[in-house]
């Protein structure tokens, strides 16, 4: 997860826009390791993987608004980080995480 968040913190950084097969290709590398290490995921983790899918999910619907060949695919993508999104935040509110706290802790990740 540590590798996914560094990866995702450089991007927040970015000025330009990632291309889109760079975009697909972080994303499908979130999602595969979601998909094999959810289960174990400790609640740091968790929070990291719950902001880097809102991250994903806000971009992919920004980018999905728009009309070209790829807004399909981003539409996609951004209804799967959101499932992702909400399954870990179900998760953490029933390990007793508020809302507020999930909130707070997960801006602090994205500071700088």
């Amino acid at each position: 997860m540590e590798q996914l968040y560094e990866k995702m913190l450089e991007f927040t950084k970015m000025t330009e826009e990632l291309p889109f097969d760079q975009f697909q290709a972080y994303y499908q590398e979130v999602v595969d390791y979601l998909q094999k290490e959810y289960q174990g995921l400790n609640q740091e983790d968790l929070l990291k993987a719950k902001g880097i899918c809102n991250i994903i999910a806000g971009n992919a619907v920004g980018r999905g608004a728009r009309k070209d060949a790829n807004s399909k695919k981003f539409k996609k993508m951004a209804e799967k980080t959101r499932f992702w999104h909400d399954a870990i935040q179900a998760r953490l509110l029933k390990e007793g995480l508020s809302q507020k706290e999930m909130d707070e802790k997960e801006s602090e990740l994205w500071k700088d």
